[in-house]
């Protein structure tokens, strides 16, 4: 991930630092009870005057699922420090060092990496910039790459506001000791195959797919809409993939650069793909996208659009996600009411 990924939404985080305290970043202790991340993937230790932030992009988008990033503020009198933690959906292989600093080597800071003592099972990598920023709303400090005991991988960032990055050794020897205390929560990633039920279309009735084997599934709340993902678990530092579904009544219309594809049938409807190719730090990424009219009513007891979107590394991975997206169905809900 790049600073220009992270930057815009940890800004938000620090657009309103209270200076009610007179105190600075390196005064804080942490913590005895640790904090969840990520809905519980991992714990960690941080000042007591930590607190969880759940975030969105704007007043009109869904907040972000946190079971695929968390965010951790710390105030001390003028100065912030700001943790995000993001779930990777990726798994590593037995070069997980190496996988780091090439992974390391594409962001648009020069880092140093190397290896940082965790908690057993966990391993982890640190890198810290080369030359760090004093002068950015947003100041990276430190970042690491951690895998579980399964091999799955998280991501975690450790930004300063600039009055924090002023005594940046202080920020990060907090942000050292801070991962100090990182271990392994409770929650183990669901991917087993088989059919699952994803959210409500109705009072009475669910969307369910059906998925191979390697994919998680995770939500999204909105004002008026529900998003669902489907991420399928690659290998660590290669191209996400994943499979979206909107279901609300402002779907994304937009079709600049896409390409008209085949035919489909989706939740029972007829639509047709489109496509386009996207690029990711030079490398390509391809996007594919259907939006299924459902029919409005008065009652307003359903949404009015499904909006269903696909992102893959190449055209087979594009294609794996298709034969998911047709066994999209609307049933009568499993789910205790």
């Amino acid at each position: 991930m790049t600073r220009s990924a992270i930057c815009p939404l940890a800004l938000l985080l620090f657009s309103c630092v209270h200076a009610a305290v007179a105190q600075q970043l390196g005064q804080l202790k942490l913590a005895r009870e640790p904090v969840d991340l990520l809905n519980g993937r991992l714990t960690v230790r941080v000042p007591e005057k930590g607190r969880q932030v759940q975030m969105q992009r704007s007043i009109m988008a869904a907040p972000e699922a946190n079971t695929e990033m968390s965010r951790v503020v710390v105030d001390a009198g003028k100065q912030r420090l700001v943790i995000v933690a993001s779930e990777l959906f990726a798994r590593r292989d037995k070069e997980f060092g190496n996988a780091v600093r090439k992974k390391a080597a594409t962001f648009a800071e020069k880092v140093g990496v190397e290896e940082c003592a965790v908690a057993p099972p966990l391993q982890a990598y640190c890198y810290a910039p080369v030359v760090p920023t004093h002068d950015q709303e947003a100041n990276l400090v430190l970042g690491l790459f951690v895998a579980q005991a399964d091999a799955t991988v998280e991501h975690l960032m450790f930004f300063v506001n600039q009055s924090g990055a002023r005594n940046l050794g202080d920020a990060a020897g907090l942000a050292k000791s801070i991962v100090r205390t990182l271990a392994a929560g409770t929650r183990k990633l669901e991917s087993t195959a088989g059919e699952r039920e994803l959210f409500a279309y109705s009072r009475d009735s669910a969307v369910f797919v059906t998925v191979p084997e390697g994919y998680v599934a995770t939500m999204q709340q909105g004002p008026d809409f529900l998003v669902h993902h489907l991420h399928k678990i690659t290998g660590f530092g290669e191209i996400a993939a994943s499979v979206g579904i909107y279901l609300g009544d402002h779907p994304a219309l937009g079709r600049e650069g896409y390409q008209k594809q085949s035919p489909v049938v989706l939740l029972g409807k007829k639509t047709d793909w489109y496509e386009r190719l996207d690029n990711e730090s030079g490398v390509p990424v391809y996007i594919a996208d259907a939006i299924v009219p459902l029919g409005a009513t008065e009652a307003r007891e359903v949404p009015s659009y499904a909006d269903v979107f696909l992102r893959a590394r190449d055209h087979d991975g594009i294609s794996e996600l298709k034969t998911i997206a047709v066994t999209l169905r609307i049933g009568k809900t499993k789910k205790p009411k």
